[in-house]
């Protein structure tokens, strides 16, 4: 069964490299996932694929080697998209909320 979670990261994220951490994560368990970078201190990830394959890859990211410079991690399931592949989004901070707020209004 296929499944869409919303992955919120928070912490001292500047100097981990957690778009090369979450692509090689996405590849190793086989999902589809955009990867949102606002600033310095929050990223988003959208994953999509097999429900043990997206439960695996949020626990990879949440405990695996850049757990040290994670201090909030929380996930919310969402409605499926059919994520094709992984993209990666560097968004600067006052473009972001502007950016959320509009993925609101066609989720």
């Amino acid at each position: 069964m296929n499944k869409h979670l919303d992955i919120f990261i928070e912490g001292n994220l500047e100097k981990a490299d957690f778009n090369f951490y979450s692509q090689s994560a996405a590849i190793k368990f086989g999902v589809s996932a955009i990867y949102k970078n606002g600033d310095t201190r929050h990223i988003e990830i959208e994953v999509e694929g097999d429900a043990k394959n997206v439960e695996a890859y949020a626990n990879f990211i949440k405990e695996g080697a850049l757990t040290s410079h994670i201090e909030i991690f929380r996930t919310e399931e969402g409605t499926f998209k059919n994520i094709i592949g992984f993209t990666s989004l560097k968004v600067h901070k006052e473009k972001y909320a502007k950016i959320k707020k509009l993925l609101k209004r066609y989720r």
